[in-house]
């Protein structure tokens, strides 16, 4: 009876796992078709010499566009953005952009020979090619720059160097320095451990002190691994359940080849494919480096319980900086994916307050 009953689990969870990735995804993409004059196009094409995934969507072709350039390294948007995206495209074209060896982009070319050319200076020259991709296509001047988590360190990089293909720069979840970030966001998660009398986790946070470590090493990732453990136990950093899990499977963007060889379900083998990107982000990166005028207006949007990439240290920056215009939000009850975790405010943050202001600088 027990060999029946553990047969009959495991042939409920095949069918069940086979019919949300046949028939979700395509309930989805019913429900949210583009008609002209939209667009819905995801296309490979060739920048940086190699093939690069970029997915356009959007109610009208002639609205600004928004390029988002995401995370990680190595954390593609494109499963999720059913969970997120929708809402943005009246207003907005939406690009979602595979940068080199993470996702659709990983599987289009040969994963170990694009390795040797992982260097922040390269992807830097991609974001201008695909820019300068979509100023073409589209028949825009500029664009709209949106970066997360890394992609804000790329994305401040790109706006600072090329500031005349840009009409605006939105970081979410800015990164100034990331060693800083990751002090302090260790910190906090020790305090809040010790403030919990938990002494299991205190031990482990403090297993791996001195953090972060000085020099990006072998054992770094694994160190960070063990501060996310924790931050998103004690709700300071990206805390997915079963339920999101399930909802992420249902993408109809991705195929499930691409789901298992994504940062959401094989972190550490998509971190090996950053190749010199990650030491650059831990060690180097430092958006400062850049200067604080800004020739486009600058817009924040931060998580308060965002612990990757503290309020704190992003504000301090934001009050150098000098630009056409700018503003910074913080949203309550947000970790590091505020577009996620609070969604109905970042969608009111994005829709009213930011994209009123950029209706007329494409």
């Amino acid at each position: 009876m027990l060999l029946i009953t553990l047969c009959s689990l495991i042939a409920v969870f095949i069918l069940a796992f086979a019919g949300l990735r046949l028939i979700a995804p395509a309930i989805i993409r019913t429900r949210h078709k583009i008609k002209a004059p939209g667009i819905d196009r995801m296309e490979m094409v060739e920048i940086g010499g190699i093939k690069q995934a970029l997915y356009i969507r959007g109610q009208n072709a002639d609205n600004p566009i928004i390029l988002w350039v995401h995370g990680g390294p190595g954390n593609s948007m494109m499963p999720l953005l059913h969970l997120y995206q929708y809402a943005w495209e009246n207003d907005f074209t939406v690009v979602n952009w595979d940068q080199r060896n993470v996702g659709k982009t990983y599987f289009a070319n040969d994963p170990a020979a694009v390795l040797q050319t992982m260097r922040a200076e390269r992807v830097l020259e991609d974001v201008h090619e695909v820019t300068a991709y979509l100023q073409q296509q589209f028949n825009k001047k500029k664009i709209i720059l949106a970066g997360h988590s890394w992609g804000t360190v790329l994305g401040t990089m790109a706006v600072q160097t090329y500031p005349e293909d840009y009409s605006a720069y939105i970081g979410i979840s800015q990164v100034v320095k990331m060693a800083d970030n990751e002090r302090v966001g260790y910190e906090k998660t020790l305090e809040v451990a010790k403030a919990a009398g938990n002494q299991k986790d205190i031990k482990a946070l403090e297993a791996v002190a001195p953090y972060p470590p000085s020099d990006y090493g072998p054992n770094y990732m694994a160190d960070l691994m063990t501060v996310r453990t924790y931050q998103s136990k004690y709700g300071l950093s990206v805390n997915m359940g079963l339920g999101d899990v399930i909802r992420i499977l249902a993408t109809p963007y991705y195929s499930f080849n691409e789901l298992k060889n994504s940062f959401l379900f094989n972190q550490l083998h998509v971190f090996h494919d950053q190749g010199d990107v990650m030491p650059f982000l831990m060690e180097k990166a430092d958006i400062r480096n850049y200067g604080a005028d800004y020739q486009v207006p600058v817009y924040y949007i931060m998580g308060a319980n965002d612990y990757n990439s503290p309020y704190l240290l992003a504000k301090s920056f934001f009050d150098e900086i000098a630009a056409p215009d700018k503003q910074i939000f913080s949203i309550p009850d947000a970790d590091h994916m505020p577009f996620l975790s609070n969604k109905a405010e970042f969608d009111r943050i994005l829709l009213e307050e930011i994209a009123p202001k950029l209706a007329n600088r494409s």
